[in-house]
């Protein structure tokens, strides 16, 4: 009797427990899509930063060649790219450590210099520090010549031969070293020095000095 029962419940029951087993597999079925769609998904972030770190870093001019040691003029200017010069060709040496030296000007009848900043030679850039001796000899006619921030230094005769020359503009903040002579062979009661405003009374001061030590004679305003 007992049995029987029991089979009888379990025929009555039967259905409900496919039905429910049915579910069961789909929801698994669901779950494990989700999950394998998931995994693929992360595959693909894991391959793209492989894909992108493969790919070669872009270089630089600069990167690509090393500053050295060269002089730059008329011979193999093409070399050399510097912006304010069309009026003159400018004679400069570089420096492995990434400095330049304002040489000399090639014989011009400009009547205004503007130094360089800088000078690019073969794709490498170079700050002008320095001017040296003589540099301005072969510029008869030029009445004005102005020296930019970066530089430094002021050689011995480095104005020696700028007969017409009348007026000097820095733009630098401060004092630049002016060597004793380098206005040597020049009238510079007639001359002007025009100093940026940017520069400070004490800078100013000590500039005055330097310049009145160099051999300048002539009005020193800011």
């Amino acid at each position: 009797m007992t049995k029987v029962v029991v089979t009888h419940i379990f025929f009555i029951f039967e259905p409900v427990l496919k039905h429910r087993r049915g579910k069961e597999e789909a929801m698994v079925s669901s779950v494990m899509k989700k999950v394998l769609a998931t995994v693929m998904v992360a595959a693909l972030f894991v391959a793209t930063p492989a894909q992108v770190s493969a790919a070669p870093s872009p270089v630089t001019a600069n990167q690509t060649q090393e500053k050295k040691a060269v002089t730059v003029d008329s011979t193999n200017k093409k070399a050399m790219t510097v912006k304010g010069t069309d009026d003159y060709t400018p004679v400069v040496d570089t420096k492995a450590e990434g400095t330049a030296t304002f040489n000399s000007v090639e014989a011009t009848t400009a009547t205004s210099i503007k130094v360089p900043t800088k000078v690019t030679v073969d794709g490498v850039e170079y700050t002008v520090v320095e001017i040296k001796e003589s540099a301005f000899a072969n510029a008869k006619k030029v009445r004005k010549i102005t020296i930019p921030s970066n530089v430094q230094t002021i050689d011995t005769k480095a104005f020696t031969g700028a007969e017409s020359l009348k007026k000097i503009k820095f733009n630098g903040k401060k004092a630049v070293k002016v060597a004793k002579g380098a206005f040597k062979g020049l009238d510079t009661k007639k001359m002007t020095i025009k100093v940026t405003k940017k520069m400070s009374k004490k800078q100013f001061k000590k500039f005055k000095k330097q310049l009145k030590k160099a051999g300048f004679k002539g009005t020193i305003a800011q």
